[in-house]
């Protein structure tokens, strides 16, 4: 992993409220906070998973190729009995189609069963259309993305709506249990964490399979039986979201629409059913840049969970951060070094629920970021429980304790350095896009005092007290800037029960 300058934009989206590509202490609601024990999924109909390579390439030129005669120079999870069905999305879907193909082969590789989850189950969690009441005032029942009209299949997405879905609402028993992103591939942009082709052979080896982004037709050619792409501004333009399960080193560089530099290229499975490309699947060469890898996991361990803030739609940076590009630092050449050494962003959340913690979900904003987890007694009583750590990647992690911790009323602390996500504002300034146009919408949070925290010094300020944002030092910045600012909303903290 090669780290260099981060934070894109910092001075300019301090708080992020439009982004999907965020004095003393109240007392909280006396009813116990109702906790989510999940649903049971839609039936799919899907093929059988593939058992062999040989069957994906019934079509090659074998005079030509033959792809994975060499275990020394390639790698393929089919081989090792981690197939998962090969599905057909919709108009759009494709970033969940990928990520639940992503958390079914690394169960499958660490259970020996797939997981039952419907791709479209969790897109209509994530979005819905917008309906009126009779008096024709738009409903928003549910913190969620709307949209104006439409199909919620048609739309795209990224992989924290999906973590956002799954976090603390469990599917058929399954609940997110980590959403690592990895970074960009064979690219020059500073603005993302970069991997290497090691890398990605060994996250492919690992978990069976890594989410990849790409163009979902330019540069696609058959030649020589294989359907391949070698698409140069990939980075600039993709628009599709497929998982790579595979490599071949030797596979030829002349069998590309634009040509390779070297031989070797990625086996990836696609969403578009078995009839396209080689059975669903295709080559991408090496050469290719790709803006964004990462992959997903889940587990059943938890029998309920409760989030006030599940969708990253916000993120708060600490005092010294904000300090430095107030005082003239490039706000896109802060090294992840320093941002490991700035303050902590400390978030909290208060709720009553009587039962025994397992894990809590959070996010991390950065690769290696510390953190340090608390659960305390009632309202910021004395800590029961207390873990700190740092995991190698950007994205949403869950941190189990050996012990569950039995509570009732209870608060959790998140400390992390630099930054932490939040869910940000409901906002009318939201889209989301099809293939064909970009469609208008509603991002809906319901953020209320008294359940979440920001502390600023020795205090503990809720995230709705109208001051907040002039305590972080926000009113500080430029008129400009201010107006990207926007109310942080609650903290994006996930509690699982046993």
């Amino acid at each position: 992993m090669k780290n260099n300058s981060i934070y894109k934009k910092i001075a300019c989206a301090l708080v992020l409220a439009n982004t999907i590509t965020m004095f003393g202490v109240t007392g909280c609601d006396t009813n116990e906070d109702p906790v989510n024990t999940g649903t049971a999924g839609t039936p799919e109909s899907t093929e059988a998973p593939f058992t062999s390579t040989d069957e994906l390439f019934g079509a090659g030129d074998k005079e030509y190729f033959i792809p994975f005669q060499n275990p020394e120079t390639s790698y393929c999870s089919i081989s090792d009995g981690l197939a998962v069905p090969v599905r057909q999305q919709g108009m759009g879907g494709c970033y969940c189609y990928s990520a639940v193909s992503s958390m079914q082969v690394k169960y499958l590789k660490e259970h020996g069963e797939l997981p039952d989850l419907n791709p479209n189950d969790i897109i209509y969690r994530i979005y819905g259309v917008t309906e009126t009441s009779e008096d024709g005032v738009p409903q928003y029942p549910e913190e969620k993305f709307y949209i104006s009209s439409g199909l919620e299949t048609d739309l795209g997405g990224d992989v924290m709506m999906v973590a956002g879905a799954l976090c603390a609402d469990p599917l058929n028993g399954y609940v997110i249990k980590e959403a690592n992103i990895y970074g960009s591939y064979n690219t020059d942009d500073a603005d993302f964490d970069k991997v290497t082709e090691e890398d990605i052979k060994n996250a492919v080896r690992e978990n069976g399979g890594v989410c990849m982004c790409v163009n979902y037709k330019k540069d696609c050619k058959y030649i020589n039986g294989y359907y391949t792409q070698n698409h140069p501004e990939n980075c600039e333009d993709s628009d599709h979201v497929a998982l790579v399960v595979g490599w071949d080193d030797d596979f030829p560089a002349d069998c590309f629409a634009t040509p390779a530099s070297r031989n070797g290229a990625w086996l990836v499975q696609n969403s578009f059913g078995v009839f396209w490309g080689n059975c669903g699947y295709y080559w991408v060469s090496y050469d290719m840049p790709v803006p964004n890898l990462y992959d997903c996991s889940v587990t059943n361990e938890y029998s309920s969970a409760i989030s006030f803030g599940r969708n990253v739609y916000g993120q708060v940076y600490s005092t010294d951060i904000i300090e430095k590009v107030l005082n003239g630092a490039d706000p896109t050449a802060f090294t992840l070094e320093e941002v490991h050494a700035s303050n902590d962003v400390v978030t909290a959340s208060v709720y009553d629920h009587k039962g025994a913690v397992g894990a809590i979900g959070f996010w991390t904003t950065v690769p290696g970021q510390p953190y340090t987890i608390e659960i305390r007694q009632g309202e910021f009583g004395k800590v029961l429980a207390s873990q700190s750590g740092t995991f190698e990647y950007t994205g949403y992690h869950t941190v189990e304790f050996e012990n569950p911790v039995s509570v009732k009323k209870f608060t959790v602390v998140v400390k992390t350095a630099g930054s932490a996500f939040f869910e940000g504002s409901a906002t009318d300034d939201f889209s989301a896009r099809t293939i064909f146009q970009r469609i208008s919408g509603h991002y809906e949070a319901k953020c209320r005092p008294g359940r979440s925290f920001i502390q600023i010094g020795e205090d503990w300020v809720d995230v709705t007290d109208p001051e907040l944002m002039s305590r972080l030092g926000f009113d500080k910045l430029p008129p400009e800037l201010q107006e990207e600012v926007a109310m942080p909303g609650d903290p994006c903290i996930t509690v699982l029960f046993k």
